[in-house]
């Protein structure tokens, strides 16, 4: 029963293997009976069992989903988000959007989303790993559906850094098909106004966090990733930027920020700012424990340069 076929089989779906894939092969339901009563056939949803020496995992999860489904569906949401990449996804309950017509009762662990919203070869992509996964841009509308403003935003500028989506794109999307349903519209423009501008994503979660705080302050919104070029022709971009009064942010990330070379680097690109009349300030990674505080000293900093402007300082 359990031969070099069907443990190959097994081991392409992460472990589990339908029971209509084992009549398939030829497997007679009365052998299939005998060796699930020894316990080698683990049920784990009706219709899909589990190799028992296989170990449970999240992806196996999806996999028994996508198998019960027989493939009418996808894993959508936070699920697909965290296939994806994405951080800070959960990985229970395992989202799965089906159409309406799907008729199957899915496991108590399984969050399952029926949609007239449904085009298969449009919303949904087969990866390498076998799983059938939300587009990045169906799983954004997902996420902007669900999330608050903030969590959406941090959502939607991970998958920009990971090239999953852009902001263009992301517009365009957005203006197909925002007749399908109001869910996630106002989410997804909000960010599409403060993302449109810019030319590159937030960095960093510490980034985004003081952005954050610095919101609450009352200080203007800032730009972000603004583009500057310094006298000797180089390009960079500043985290966090307010052009008018010539203040820039930059929250340091430790994987970058850190060691001799790298500080020699940074002080360098702030004296080649200040030549233009900027003025850099910066942080570490200490400020997670009081973004509030650093925010406030941004803000205090803020107040006094457009006088120190005024007066040609």
């Amino acid at each position: 029963m359990l031969d070099d076929d069907l443990l190959s089989l097994a081991s392409d779906q992460h472990g589990v293997v339908a029971l209509r894939q084992l009549v398939a092969m030829g497997r007679t339901r009365s052998a299939i009976s005998r060796v699930r009563g020894r316990g080698q056939l683990v049920d784990v949803a009706s219709g899909v069992v589990r190799i028992a020496s296989s170990p449970q995992t999240f992806r196996q999860r999806c996999m028994t989903l996508q198998l019960q489904a027989d493939a009418a569906g996808f894993i959508g949401g936070t699920t697909a988000a965290r296939i994806l990449g994405l951080r800070a996804m959960p990985d229970a309950p395992i989202n799965y959007t089906a159409p309406r017509s799907f008729r199957r009762t899915l496991p108590a662990w399984a969050d399952l989303h029926i949609t007239r919203w449904y085009d298969a070869p449009t919303d949904r992509q087969l990866l390498g790993n076998g799983l059938l996964v939300a587009t990045p841009m169906r799983m954004l509308w997902g996420l902007a559906a669900t999330f608050n403003q903030f969590r959406f935003d941090r959502a939607a500028e991970d998958a920009w850094n990971l090239g999953l989506v852009d902001p263009p794109t992301a517009a365009d999307y957005l203006e197909e098909h925002r007749c399908r349903g109001k869910d996630g519209v106002l989410r997804l423009e909000t960010w599409l106004e403060r993302s449109l501008v810019r030319s590159r994503p937030t960095q960093s979660n510490l980034e985004r966090r003081l952005i954050e705080a610095l919101e609450r302050t009352g200080l203007p919104t800032p730009e972000r990733q603004y583009p500057l070029i310094l006298a000797n022709g180089e390009k960079v971009h500043l985290d966090i930027a307010w052009p008018d009064v010539l203040l820039a942010v930059e929250p340091g990330d430790g994987a970058f920020h850190t060691g001799a070379l790298a500080v020699r680097r940074d002080q360098a690109r702030d004296r080649a700012c200040l030549e233009l009349g900027w003025h850099v300030v910066r942080f570490d990674e200490s400020i997670r424990a009081d973004f509030a505080s650093a925010a406030r000293q941004v803000a205090r900093i803020h107040r006094t340069r457009r006088p120190q402007l005024r007066n040609g300082a």
